[in-house]
């Protein structure tokens, strides 16, 4: 069965449903373009927006867990691919959904070539079209905080049907970058270090311990995933994954691991996937301000649903999503939340 690339790319759950993906039969160009929008409700203590969203919290009063915040989220994202005339080659760039909505504007471009036997192998580079924003220092209180631009660059390797099985392996390495990085630069007071900063459980800090805050550094992940065929319009696929985020800051350090499973259901009018994931951030180091570690339990839940050929046009698809995810952190600041609901249209070639 012939499976649209357009209406997996733009689901939640890119890298599963990628598995699905055979070689193209047809050489020459493809592709999609997804234009639409909807609703987002975000909590974060460190994310200030997108050149697209701001989140008006600009001054807090303390260091709780961050405010809620909601909007209106534009969205426009694609994929745009060219198939060699051996029909084993493919060159793409182009960005996912899930990227899009966790803030993360990356763009890939690669190729993927097929192996006979082998299976196929895959190389792109990653790098940030549209800087995402933080804060410069988020745990200043009383005065308005400034925002700075975070951007990131590296790159992925990807072996899909490992030996002509339905294993496959995802590996991404990526390194941040800030602008400016003044994390925690508010508390620094030598002659005070150690006593009350605040009421939650803050300090005040040396100037040696901030730098146990820094955030730049390097991300390492590797995924592995399995796609199991109930019938040819069911699909399960659970994975794997572990991150070893290796920042400036030991305090920001973290390993973490990830289980997910994805569900698709595919046939003439309609596809339907979904995911569910659980995770846990372990901390390398005692955050020096908050005095313990930063480890965090994770929760994922999507879905996105297309009809294809919406009134009979040939090349479009509606498309819907809703996602949502949840970060429960030790440290009451770094708790996060992502709610979003949208729709949108899919114009495929």
């Amino acid at each position: 069965m012939k499976i649209v690339k357009i209406l997996l790319s733009t689901s939640l759950i890119v890298s599963s449903l990628m598995a699905l993906e055979p070689m193209k039969k047809e050489a020459g160009w493809s592709g999609f373009a997804l234009m639409g929008g909807g609703g987002i409700s975000y909590e974060s203590s460190e994310i200030s927006g997108l050149k697209i969203l701001d989140l008006d919290h600009k001054t807090i009063q303390d260091r709780s867990s961050a405010k809620t915040e909601s909007g209106f989220l534009p969205m426009l994202t694609g994929t745009v691919q060219y198939t060699l005339e051996d029909k084993k080659t493919e060159l793409f760039a182009g960005n996912s959904l899930e990227d899009f909505l966790r803030f993360d504007m990356s763009l890939a471009m690669g190729a993927r070539h097929q192996f006979e036997g082998v299976g196929i192998l895959g190389i792109r580079f990653l790098f940030s079209t549209t800087p995402t924003q933080v804060w410069e220092d988020p745990l200043l209180i009383g005065n308005e905080r400034t925002s700075t631009d975070r951007t990131s660059k590296g790159f992925g390797f990807k072996w899909e049907s490992i030996m002509d099985s339905n294993f496959e392996v995802d590996v991404r390495a990526r390194k941040f970058e800030f602008d400016t990085d003044r994390n925690g630069i508010s508390l620094i007071d030598n002659a005070n270090a150690g006593t009350s900063a605040g009421t939650n459980g803050e300090v005040y800090i040396t100037s040696a311990q901030q730098t146990l805050l820094e955030r730049e550094g390097n991300m390492v992940s590797i995924e592995g995933l399995y796609t199991w065929h109930i019938n040819p319009s069911h699909f399960l696929i659970p994975s794997i994954k572990f991150t070893d985020d290796n920042r400036d800051g030991e305090a920001r350090d973290y390993t973490r691991a990830d289980l997910k499973l994805s569900y698709a259901f595919i046939n003439q009018k309609w596809t339907v996937a979904s995911l569910v994931s659980f995770g846990k951030a372990f901390y390398n180091k005692e955050n020096p301000i908050f005095q313990k570690k930063q480890d965090t339990n994770l929760v994922n839940l999507g879905i996105n649903v297309s009809y294809k050929q919406v009134f009979n046009w040939k090349h479009w698809s509606l498309n819907a999503n809703a996602f949502i995810a949840k970060g429960d952190s030790d440290i009451d600041f770094y708790d996060q939340s992502l709610y979003v609901a949208t729709v949108g249209i899919i114009y495929s070639f």
